[in-house]
């Protein structure tokens, strides 16, 4: 059974984002927007261009679709298209609460369609080259397109794959799940409902015996940064009686083993060991850091771990995968790709103006870029930089906007509370004057009944 979100809010000590949307949270949503354009080194729309250029922005996720709203504004003349083929965009930070039983997958689901910004070109296919030698990109449907500027926004692929033993095939099978599993180009969501029934999954197998259940975080990036970490602590919740579904308390009958490909839980000093100190309070959750997961037998239950000591094996009743990341084939391909390195395949981009290092009128934002910050806010961050630096770029000026390297993870110890993480290069960079490692109800409540708002109304409009 599916729980809607609109059952949710009549049980909420706040009770509907109309109420937050018109009391304390505006004034919140000012000083974050004020906040977001002080983390760029920028104020909203400060370049303009008035060159008719062509502007080609390749991806219709977060990143090409906020750039694209933008540019309208700060280059009125150009003629602006955005290239990707997918007919649906998703709000893809829902899906925890999709796993949580707190929205469906509906909530998280618009037509892209309806996103694209009025003056700008949809044109609907599917990028297969890139020659930036030759200012050009080639499709499946309309063959060569030119471009006097490329702004990549392809985003990054999960790369399940790389795990040897497990296919998609194996998700929703045999005690394997990750709140990861979509499909962006289609529009298909298949993650978070799948977590939510795996839930299910565990606490009847409690009642019965002792489960062991396996959470992995792979090595290097990762999309949502703490995404894993919000499953394993709402999991608990749920298997303690707590959250919508209110069952029976087995959280006495399972054993947890989180296995972290790097040698932290999250890129900040101070906000990792903030996290960390709250996980280390369950006594059932073993981690086990610079350990990352390299095989699965999924008929046997079985994942062979690998650490710096060599390969052992763990056997388990329930898995929950976070994959690696890579760049899209036809970008990974290109000579817009970095050639080497941790992030190799992703676009090759100066960490400040986010222009490409050897083709000047290329820039990329978002997970495609060849930076460590993989999150919604992020992106958010770039798409201001891509703004003001593509309309500096056209007219010759100096690209005088800066990334500061922001990202921000929200972590949620459990229901009803939320740590809002926000960083950049240099360390915390909190946008309200509270302290950050504290988890509280009110960003537990702006992140559920509000964001999901202001990600389809603002920041698809390039409003905040």
């Amino acid at each position: 059974m599916e729980i809607s979100s609109e059952k949710t809010f009549k049980n909420s000590p706040l009770s509907r984002r109309d109420f937050l949307k018109g009391t304390a949270v505006v004034p919140l949503l000012s000083l974050a927007a004020s906040q977001s354009a002080e983390a760029a080194e920028s104020k909203l729309t400060a370049a303009i261009s008035n060159k008719a250029a062509k502007i080609l922005i390749v991806g219709a996720g977060t990143g090409g679709i906020d750039a694209a709203a933008r540019l309208r504004r700060a280059a009125p003349k150009a003629k602006i298209t955005v290239v990707a083929p997918n007919d649906v965009h998703l709000y893809q930070s829902g899906q925890v609460f999709v796993a949580a039983g707190l929205y469906t997958q509906a909530d998280n689901r618009r037509d892209t369609s309806k996103l694209i910004p009025d003056g700008v070109e949809w044109l609907q296919d599917r990028v297969t080259a890139f020659d930036p030698d030759h200012n050009s990109i080639m499709t499946e449907k309309k063959g060569e397109i030119p471009y006097d500027v490329l702004v990549v926004a392809a985003g990054a692929e999960h790369d399940f794959a790389s795990i040897e033993g497990l296919s998609i095939d194996d998700f929703g099978r045999n005690g394997i799940a990750s709140v990861y599993l979509n499909d962006i180009d289609s529009g298909k969501v298949a993650g978070g409902e799948q977590v939510r029934q795996w839930f299910e999954q565990i606490a009847q197998a409690a009642q019965a015996k002792e489960q062991t259940i396996l959470f992995t975080i792979p090595q290097g990036d990762v999309k949502a940064e703490n995404a894993t970490l919000d499953i394993l602590m709402l999991g608990l919740e749920i298997l303690r009686g707590k959250g919508p579904g209110q069952g029976p308390d087995v959280s006495d009958r399972i054993s947890l083993t989180l296995a972290v490909g790097n040698d932290h839980l999250i890129a900040s000093k101070a906000f990792d060991a903030a996290v960390q100190k709250i996980l280390r309070k369950e006594k059932r959750l073993k981690i086990l850091f610079d350990t990352q997961l390299k095989q699965v037998d999924p008929a046997k239950k079985t994942a062979t771990l690998q650490d710096k000591n060599g390969e052992s094996s763990l056997r388990y009743d329930f898995l929950h995968v976070a994959p690696p990341i890579k760049a899209p084939d036809p970008v990974a391909s290109s000579k817009l790709a970095l050639a080497e390195g941790v992030r190799k395949g992703f676009v090759e981009v100066d960490p400040v103006t986010l222009q490409h290092k050897r083709y000047p009128n290329v820039f990329a934002l978002g997970d495609v870029a060849a930076l460590p910050a993989k999150s919604g806010a992020a992106t958010r961050d770039m798409a201001i930089v891509i703004q003001d630096n593509v309309a500096n770029a056209l007219e010759g000026r100096k690209l005088s906007t800066r990334y500061t390297g922001y990202t921000a993870a929200p972590f949620k110890p459990r229901f009803g509370r939320e740590m809002l993480i926000e960083y950049d290069r240099k360390g915390p960079s909190p946008t309200f004057p509270l302290d950050p490692t504290v988890p509280r109800w009110i960003w537990w409540e702006v992140d559920l009944h509000l964001l999901r708002w202001v990600y389809f109304d603002l920041i698809m409009h390039g409003m905040l």
